[in-house]
């Protein structure tokens, strides 16, 4: 506001001083006029507005100077009196009420137009300064996003900026290749150089990797890995299979089977459940284990005798003591869990493996220490995938007193044209990485 009232005045003052003249008179036209001086010389003249000087708001009047007086003419005179409307001097004094605040609001533009240009160029020297200072893909990137809308596009900084990205990326590329110590490595590391190659050719920092979860899980059943769609099922399996090995060492001698020895001892098993639920730790079900594997052993002593011997009973004991724990862990919530857990294991798994990917470049970090992920997880995003990545969860036989199942993953890599390949690295590093997450 302040600027422009200045403005104001000095153009005022321009316009007063250099501007156009009040009067224009015609010396060889003069009169005698009565003014509250007294009469004074007059020479017929122009009366012209300042303004706007035009013959249309312009008067021809008698203009004495000596007192700075005017009269009007009379009709008579007007008819007699035909005077050219003129402006002595230059055009531009002339009209320099209309041009000085053109000229004064463009001088403003185009010292504020050059002011931010200059500001525009200092600016992408600065972040270029920053970018080249942390020599990251990230930072080269950044600079890249924010220089590609605005009104002074640095050419010369982004094509330098582009170079060093793609010379990062090669770098990145070679230091995989070079580094691996084993075959399951070696595997890994080629796919994150595949993955780095990928998001290079396609400007993008997404995990290029479409990640398909399978439902249920697998198990380890007789030395081979089955997929069971509930824990239920595999439980009454894995029961089904301690019933058979007891069938096979009693068969024929008298003893009951193992759903008959068991029968009198479902309904504690369900109170066992409740009661670990309850105390959040295994104690009912270490002692309902001691308590129905000692009645085995005197069931299998009272029926054989001697003819059974101790390490005999154990081994059928142990078989017993199997079935009891099974059925127990059927009276947890671990379906409940694991569906649970797949809810949120479908959430983190993305950000883990792209953890573990941005995890071969510790370099890629602010100064500030926050990591900015080489590799993004793609999760709700519609990014170019170069590959599927299947993903299943595998029983690790072992449950939690509030029925959650201890699972691990499997990753097969599926290329376009290639065979699933198994990625135990990945696995090992996600299991590495959870332990830190649930240490944390």
């Amino acid at each position: 506001m302040i600027k422009w009232l200045v403005a104001a005045v000095f153009i005022i003052f321009m316009g007063l001083t250099y501007g156009p003249p009040k009067y224009v008179a015609f010396a060889d036209q003069q009169k005698r006029i009565d003014t509250v001086y007294g009469e004074q010389d007059a020479y017929l003249s122009w009366h012209i507005n300042r303004w706007v000087p035009i013959e249309a708001l312009a008067e021809l009047v008698w203009y004495a100077p000596a007192t700075d007086s005017k009269q009007s003419l009379s009709e008579l005179e007007k008819t007699q009196f035909q005077q050219p409307f003129i402006l002595p001097g230059h055009w531009f004094s002339t009209y320099i009420w209309w041009l000085l605040p053109p000229l004064l609001w463009g001088f403003n533009k185009a010292f504020s137009f050059a002011f931010f240009a200059w500001r525009q160029v200092r600016s992408h020297q600065r972040n270029f300064f920053l970018a080249e200072r942390r020599n990251t893909i990230i930072a080269y990137e950044t600079f890249l996003k924010i220089t590609k809308e605005v009104p002074y596009k640095p050419f010369r900084l982004r094509r330098k900026a582009t170079h060093a990205r793609e010379q990062l990326y090669d770098d990145y590329i070679n230091s995989l290749t070079r580094a691996a110590s084993d075959d399951d490595e070696r595997i890994l590391n080629g796919l994150v150089a595949k993955a780095l190659m990928f998001n290079r050719d396609h400007e993008q920092r997404y995990l290029p990797l479409q990640l398909s979860m399978t439902s249920g899980f697998k198990a380890l059943i007789r030395g081979e890995y089955r997929n069971f769609a509930k824990f239920e099922s595999y439980f009454e399996e894995r029961m089904s299979q301690s019933a058979k090995q007891w069938l096979l060492e009693i068969h024929g001698s008298g003893v009951p089977s193992m759903s008959e020895l068991y029968d009198d001892w479902d309904a504690r098993a369900r109170n066992c459940a409740k009661a670990i639920l309850t105390s959040k730790q295994w104690r009912p079900l270490t002692d309902l284990r001691e308590s129905f594997r000692e009645f085995a052993k005197d069931t299998l002593h009272r029926i054989l005798g001697k003819a059974n011997s101790q390490r005999n009973r154990d081994e059928l004991a142990r078989f017993a003591e199997a079935y009891l724990t099974y059925s127990v862990y059927r009276y947890l919530p671990v379906d409940t869990q694991l569906h649970a857990y797949e809810q949120d294991y479908k959430k983190l798994i993305g950000k883990r493996i792209a953890a573990v990917f941005s995890s071969y470049f510790p370099q890629e970090v602010t100064t500030n220490g926050v990591r900015p992920d080489l590799f993004l997880n793609p999760s709700f995003r519609q990014d170019s995938h170069m590959g599927k990545l299947t993903i299943e969860l595998v029983f690790e036989n072992k449950v939690l007193p509030d029925g959650m199942p201890i699972l691990s993953n499997a990753f097969y890599l599926h290329m376009p044209g290639e065979e699933a390949q198994r990625l135990k690295e990945l696995e090992r590093k996600i299991l590495q990485l959870n332990k830190g997450k649930e240490k944390n």
